[in-house]
């Protein structure tokens, strides 16, 4: 995963968490929404000025956008942000299956 991958999904993450569309997003931090779109997948490179107006718009801090980066490295063995990175890429119904599957392995002993 690379740099623009993990800010793309922190956006992704805390605007779903708010219950915020990428339109609303986008109005929020005067920018297009396929820009949004396009950050969010990691397709485009975001200025500092670019995550500032999302962070804004998001009401979060400019360093909860860019959490994760120092975590670049796959050589080490972050299991559990490794797996934040793969739930949090996906939609809020298949956060809550994925939850409950973890949850239901853990009991089993």
């Amino acid at each position: 995963m690379n740099l623009s991958e993990i800010v793309g999904n922190n956006i992704r993450f805390h605007r779903t968490k708010q219950n915020i569309s990428q339109e609303q997003l986008a109005e929020y931090s005067d920018l297009h929404p396929s820009y949004i779109g396009q950050l969010e997948r990691g397709k485009k490179k975001p200025t500092i000025d670019t995550l500032y107006k999302i962070s804004r718009g998001l009401k979060v801090p400019l360093t909860t956008i860019l959490g994760g980066i120092d975590e670049l490295d796959d050589t080490n063995d972050n299991y559990p942000y490794k797996c934040y990175l793969l739930v949090s890429k996906q939609t809020a119904p298949n956060q809550v299956v994925l939850y409950e599957i973890l949850q239901n392995a853990l009991s089993i002993k």
